[in-house]
């Protein structure tokens, strides 16, 4: 980073989204709600020797960063803990408005000259709240407004920036990947730059309208929705997506001959990347950083149309009574096993370039995760039609008449006995 004059913004979360913390079992006692690890609660004094603990460590590590942010979005649960009754908090904001501004003096008292962050979301349905606590945390704090929508202009009123003007200074963050849904696996240019170029255009109108001091963008790319959840787009393939979404920074927008000069010059394609998911699958070649996992990601995408088209082939003619019965179309499986035979071996071709190519990147781990996230599924499949087709034509020389044995009884399928409240 020092070398490519970037400086450095840790995100430490010091309220929500905690999970890799309190999923632990020596930590769940710290949980705002002890059936769910993503809250700390603020209701413990133990909890905050905790979080002090986790940002001496990061400043100790970034001991001249600029910037910290303290996360604080999406805090689901408060004033849950029995503890909370005894420290006679007036509702759930004065509550969130106090943890974050105790967190938020500790980290000046470290680091006084250090700016800090926090996510917009639970702010906004406080900045109206008239308590006078929340002078001192706008003093301390610098919210950064987040949304990930094509279309951010239609997403924010004219009363939600009339209360963050407030703030001396607001950031805005976009995002290049991570955003297109939970198990998505390539960034596509078109979400993003509209997210991007929208994004501009909303801060003229709200810095117009409200005075509205916007001084930075994050460009944010997320790898997992939460820590419980898989993985998404993976980092290298998105590089073209991050390119497209800092040239609408540089330029406003971008043009036709933005567009060519991007995806030549800057990222050294032999076409233009795709803006939206196609079932048209052309394969590309690129030179950027990363241009391997963006390659691979194409092949999979190519590879996914196969499946597809094969497997509602075989489907036909493989169901699942036939592989219930050991009952099979002589003729029809021979066709569906040459099929089966040229994606098994471009889907085993796959897994091998795959993961040696998220070496290069990642730790060993990524590469069977994601494998086993997107792929693995599709691979059993092919080959447990494959077993069988083999077996039953080197087995089946004649055929059982209809009905066929074991198949007359009626279904029968035992009810559950449980209510929404009782899992809840």
């Amino acid at each position: 980073a020092r070398i490519n004059n970037l400086k450095v913004m840790p995100l430490l979360q010091v309220y929500g989204h905690l999970e890799y913390v309190l999923k632990l079992k020596e930590f769940m006692h710290l949980r705002e709600d002890r059936r769910y690890p993503q809250v700390i609660t603020p209701c413990l004094e133990e909890s905050y020797k905790l979080i002090f603990e986790m940002i001496d460590q990061m400043l100790s590590v970034h001991p001249s960063i600029p910037y910290l942010h303290m996360g604080c979005d999406e805090v689901y649960y408060r004033l849950v803990h029995p503890q909370c009754v005894n420290l006679h908090f007036r509702d759930e904001a004065d509550l969130f408005i106090r943890h974050v501004t105790r967190v938020a003096k500790y980290i000046k008292s470290k680091h006084p000259n250090i700016k800090l962050f926090i996510w917009h979301d639970m702010l906004s349905q406080i900045v109206n709240s008239g308590y006078n606590n929340i002078t001192e945390l706008v003093e301390l704090v610098v919210p950064m407004v987040w949304t990930y929508v094509d279309d951010v202009k239609t997403w924010f009123d004219d009363r939600f920036w009339m209360g963050f003007s407030m703030f001396h200074e607001v950031w805005v963050a976009s995002s290049f990947k991570g955003s297109s849904g939970e198990i998505t696996t390539m960034s596509y240019i078109g979400h993003h730059q509209r997210n991007q170029q929208t994004w501009l255009e909303a801060m003229y109108t709200a810095s117009f309208r409200h005075r509205v001091n916007f001084t930075g963008i994050a460009v944010t790319g997320w790898s997992r929705y939460d820590h419980m959840l898989s993985l998404c787009e993976l980092l290298p393939s998105s590089i073209p997506s991050l390119t497209y979404a800092l040239q609408t920074i540089v330029y406003g927008h971008i043009n036709n001959t933005q567009n060519v000069t991007i995806s030549r010059s800057l990222l050294g394609c032999d076409r233009t990347p795709l803006w939206e998911k196609s079932a048209d699958i052309n394969f590309i070649s690129c030179s950027f950083p990363g241009h391997e996992m963006y390659e691979m990601m194409y092949q999979y995408d190519g590879l996914t149309h196969v499946y597809d088209e094969t497997m509602s082939f075989v489907r036909l003619y493989v169901t699942d009574i036939h592989l219930r019965q050991n009952y099979i179309h002589y003729k029809r499986s021979q066709e569906c096993l040459q099929r089966l035979y040229s994606l098994e071996d471009q889907m085993i071709y796959f897994i091998d370039s795959f993961q040696r190519i998220c070496l290069k990147f990642f730790t060993p781990d990524i590469g069977p995760e994601w494998l086993q996230t997107y792929f693995m599924r599709k691979l059993k499949e092919v080959q447990n039609r494959v077993n069988f087709i083999e077996r039953t034509l080197k087995t089946q020389t004649s055929w059982l008449q209809r009905p066929l044995p074991n198949n007359t009884a009626p279904i029968a399928i035992k009810r559950r006995n449980f209510t929404i409240s009782s899992l809840l």
